[in-house]
């Protein structure tokens, strides 16, 4: 789903600015580290408008797409990503904005295999026999049931 994002706030950005690790010492060669708060302007634009690295705009505001990333793998690593999305839910749940008795889970993020057609595991795509066309419905064990178990 597309959102629209324009950057963070001062307050926004306060919410925030304790959480991030110190910045690291500056190099005497290559680019110089982006400030965080461009790192989380382009990070949230990213999330929140469903984006392609590519398609990030470009602007003082902005950071690079490869620096973005790199400190999106490195807060993902150290825990960073983690404080912060705990903080966004402490504070939307304080203010009572989430009910977690609704809720819904999209299958598409289910690491389960199932009997999906065509799916098969990685033993069996390296010489293991053929998928079986499905045939009606199958019981625990995989075997197809026949009229007569259907009792």
């Amino acid at each position: 789903m597309a959102g629209r994002f324009e950057g963070l706030s001062d307050l926004e950005w306060r919410l925030f600015e304790d959480i991030f690790p110190p910045a690291p010492p500056r190099r005497g060669r290559g680019m110089p580290h982006a400030p965080f708060r461009q790192i989380l302007h382009t990070l949230l634009y990213t999330l929140i408008t469903g984006c392609r690295w590519c398609d990030i705009p470009r602007g003082p505001q902005w950071a690079s797409k490869s620096a973005t990333h790199r400190w999106l793998q490195r807060w993902q690593a150290d825990g960073t990503l983690a404080a912060m999305q705990a903080r966004i839910l402490g504070i939307a749940e304080e203010r009572g904005m989430i009910h977690w008795e609704y809720g819904a889970v999209d299958g598409a993020f289910s690491p389960w295999e199932g009997w999906r057609r065509g799916c098969r595991t990685r033993g069996e795509r390296q010489g293991g026999p053929p998928p079986q066309p499905h045939r009606g419905a199958r019981h625990a064990l995989g075997e197809p049931r026949h009229a007569s178990q259907w009792g």
